[in-house]
Order: C-alpha cells, then structure tokens, then sequence
C-alpha cells in the first residue's frame, strides 16, 4: 500500500487521513517500540506520544513525502527518539508476563520468542537496531543507512556479520 496520499493529506491537514495513516504504520511502529520497552502499556503510551510528534511534524510542514521508504524511516526515527527519552527518566525492566504478551501477539512460540529476544540483545547495540529496523520494521538497508546517517555498503555488511553472529547464538552455526 502506497502512503504517499495520506501523508500529502496530512501534510494539508487531513485528520480523517491521519487516521488512515496511523491504522495503516500503527502495527509495524508498535512492534519496534514494544521490542524495545518492557510494557505493553508502557509500548502503546510512547506510540501514542509518536502519533502526536508525527501529526505535530506534518501538520507543521516538518516533513516533505519523497518516499513510503523515506517516511516510515522519519517514523520509525520518532519513535526511536521517544524510547530513548522514555529510558532517560525510567531504567528497563521486563517481566515474564510482558514477553508472553509479546509472544502472543505474534503468534509465536513462547519460548523460541524469548530465545530470540535474548539473543539478539547479546549482538552490539549497532547491529541490534539494524536487526530491528529490518525485521521488526521491514526498511530496506538502503533506508536504514539514511535512518542511521551511515553507508549502504557498512549497514549491508553490519547486517551480514549480524545475522552470521545471531546464526552461532542460536545453535544453527558452529563456532570454529
């Protein structure tokens, strides 16, 4: 689905549109934040703060739509921005109860979710958001390296090497 009429909507104003916008991102911008913030009430409080931020951006000629790719990162970066002011005033705690919320709303085994979660919080902080913003977010490295303000070619290898350490932390590979 093409976002680029709703956000030229939005950009004029549109509140319907806005609410087109925010059925149409809500899930992908949730899933970053709630991989990252221990609560589920805790997740949908900064994704209605990044809602805000984002009408406020838009409505206020912040941002100009070049791309869906281009707009989901400017997004994806609010919502990065709110999580980390959200962990300047409160330390992260993860109860059990909240990774099986977390598995339950994506249909996943409970216990390979909790596996996967764990490990990639071993990679470096770098890859880890590079492993988020690809899977959890679905950006193409191209639209990560301009998220990141860092080169294509250095996020398709930072990926790389990423996926090969997550391989050897979840048992598929052998370390030599």
């Amino acid at each position: 689905m093409r976002l680029e009429w709703m956000v030229r909507d939005c950009i004029d104003g549109n509140k319907q549109c806005f609410r087109l916008l925010y059925d149409a991102t809500k899930d992908g911008v949730f899933r970053l934040i709630r991989a990252r913030v221990g609560s589920r009430d805790e997740a949908l409080d900064i994704l209605q703060d990044t809602y805000l931020d984002l009408w406020r951006a838009l409505s206020g000629g912040k941002f100009v739509y070049h791309s869906d790719g281009e707009f989901l990162a400017f997004l994806c970066a609010i919502a990065r921005r709110k999580t980390a002011r959200f962990y300047r005033f409160r330390p992260a705690n993860v109860s059990l109860e909240d990774m099986e919320d977390l598995a339950a709303e994506s249909q996943v085994d409970e216990a390979e979710t909790l596996h996967v979660l764990s490990s990639l919080n071993k990679l470096p902080s770098l890859d880890r958001e590079v492993m988020r913003l690809r899977y959890f977010e679905g950006l193409e490295l191209k639209e990560i390296a301009r998220l990141l303000k860092t080169g294509e070619d250095a996020i398709k290898t930072r990926h790389h090497r990423a996926i090969a350490k997550l391989r050897k932390l979840l048992g598929y590979e052998k370390e030599n």
